[in-house]
């Protein structure tokens, strides 16, 4: 665990600098629409770059939250854990309250330059310790398109599961020993940083306040933005081994702090408060390069899986897709028990670093002939990243379904629907199609059900692609309403793979598909 601690410093380093027509033959076989043939994953063109750059969140404790914004001029995307119980309200309120500062940030930026553009993204990675102590890092940045150096956001949170209360620093750690936990990190800095020797000085308490409780000991985000650290050097993490604090800790736990414990399930779990000022309906929702084969091994294609129902599509019919965003998440079986329910199908574009946290999930989705694609690695807006990123966002997160599900799609979904020269070019050169969509309820500012319910199938048209996401209650309750509504409108409700396979044709790389009869 000891080099995790020293990889994700260089991982925020590196998370600092970059800152998402004609019909055919009616199709009348009562066979059952065979689940598609596993596809060879195309030769990998990614050129060699740092492993360490993408990498699978680490999510020990919570459902990934996501408060999301999706339009211009600023672009938010800030994942934070919920796990159902009283210390939630203020992770979420932390959320709520940085993109309302980001937003007044924007605004200002604004009136001296109204082209720019923003994007926040973050993070998180949580490690539950004896089912007793959580550690929570958030991590992130705040980029504008035309002007300055992105902005980092870095946040800790510590919470005693016995109390869902937080620890503060001073909690953890006996600060009347100050001089003796000064002295060891440094020494800690000079053993995982070598390349600090000399460039150290005026340790103080302030280089103890962003902490977080880890695996093999006490993990200590340093901010190059707190200016502890001379010009040229990147934020960094150092661990302080439990070996080597020894009495200067002051949680504890029987038995000692060791590996994790997962998660409790959604209905182990307890309720928020009822009276909380916030709505969080929305709410439960990088190590190595290859880390998510560690997680779980990619599947035998040979192996027989669960045949999807029996299905007729016919092309002269009405036919509606429907697309879920950024998950996989809380939600994700629900949202398959309702697509089975009614023997229909739909299109799962989840987020790369998360693919490994619902191995189970995904592998049903494809059974049931969904389609599983990808949504970026990170969620990161590729119209604004370098070629070279963007051809690691795709393919990685491709790679990491295929080593899930066994099956390669060649589509993917942008994040914020964004498009630029550049990504079609590699898209093609990748050989996939992006999706984005002609029909969008908003559901991830709406959060009501009727509201979406309403949006949907107002808006709903023959060959249209509906997007919304799958991390959001309200929406899974909306759904519940949409898809009989549809039905009962004489809608076929389909996967994106079906509508290429029975009415667009083949899947051309390097097209944007907003609908059947847009493509661009």
């Amino acid at each position: 665990m000891k080099r995790f601690f020293q990889f994700i410093g260089i991982v925020l380093l590196v998370g600092v600098i970059f800152a998402v027509g004609a019909y055919g033959e009616p199709y009348t076989d009562p066979t059952p629409t065979p689940r598609p043939e596993p596809t060879p994953r195309p030769e990998q063109v990614v050129p060699e770059r740092d492993p360490r750059a993408l990498f699978p969140a680490i999510v020990e404790y919570g459902f990934s939250a996501v408060l999301k914004h999706n339009n211009d001029p600023l672009h938010a995307y800030i994942r934070f854990p919920q796990a159902g119980n009283s210390s939630d309200n203020a992770i979420a309120r932390w959320a709520h309250n940085l993109f309302n500062d980001i937003s007044d940030e924007m605004d200002a930026v604004l009136r001296n330059n109204p082209s720019e553009i923003g994007e926040i993204n973050v993070q998180f990675d949580s490690f539950l310790i004896d089912n007793r102590y959580v550690g929570i890092f958030q991590s992130g940045q705040f980029a504008l398109t035309l002007a300055g150096e992105p902005e980092e956001v870095i946040q800790t949170f510590n919470i005693d599961l016995s109390t869902y209360e937080f620890l503060e620093p001073f909690d953890i750690l006996d600060y009347h020993a100050l001089d003796s936990l000064l002295n060891l990190l440094n020494l800690r800095l000079l053993v995982e940083h070598p390349e600090t020797d000399g460039n150290i000085h005026n340790m103080d308490e302030r280089w103890l306040s962003y902490l977080f409780i880890g695996h093999e000991g006490i993990g200590v985000i340093i901010p190059q933005y707190a200016g502890f650290l001379p010009d040229g050097f990147e934020t960094l993490i150092v661990t302080l081994p439990y070996e080597d604090l020894g009495a200067f800790l002051l949680i504890r736990t029987e038995p000692p702090l060791s590996a994790p414990t997962p998660t409790p399930s959604p209905d182990e779990i307890v309720s928020p408060d009822e009276d909380d000022e916030y709505d969080y309906s929305y709410d439960y929702d990088d190590d190595y390069d290859n880390a998510y084969d560690e997680v779980v091994e990619p599947v035998d294609p040979t192996v027989p899986t669960v045949p999807p129902q029996e299905r007729v599509i016919d092309p002269l019919l009405p036919m509606i897709a429907i697309t879920f965003d950024d998950g996989p998440g809380q939600y994700l079986n629900e949202f398959l028990d309702l697509l089975e329910l009614y023997n229909v199908r739909a299109t799962f574009c989840v987020v790369g670093n998360l693919v490994h946290t619902q191995p189970d999930a995904l592998r049903r989705a494809v059974e049931l002939g969904n389609d599983v694609i990808g949504h970026s690695w990170n969620h990161r807006n590729l119209a604004k990243l370098t070629d070279d990123d963007v051809r690691q966002q795709i393919q990685k997160t491709s790679d990491a379904i295929y080593a899930i599900t066994g099956i390669h799609t060649p589509l993917f979904r942008p994040p914020y629907g964004q498009v630029s020269d550049t990504m079609r070019q590699i898209s093609e050169e990748l050989g996939f199609a992006m999706v984005n969509w002609d029909i969008d309820p908003e559901d991830w500012s709406v959060m009501d059900a009727d509201g979406i319910f309403n949006a949907v199938v107002d808006a709903a048209h023959s060959g249209g692609i509906i997007i919304s996401h799958e991390i959001f209650s309200t929406t899974l309750e909306a759904y519940r309403r949409i898809i009989p509504e549809l039905l009962s409108r004489g809608f076929q409700i389909i996967s994106i793979s079906e509508l290429f396979r029975h009415t667009l044709g083949e899947i051309e790389p390097g097209r944007v598909y907003f609908s059947m009869h847009d493509v661009s």
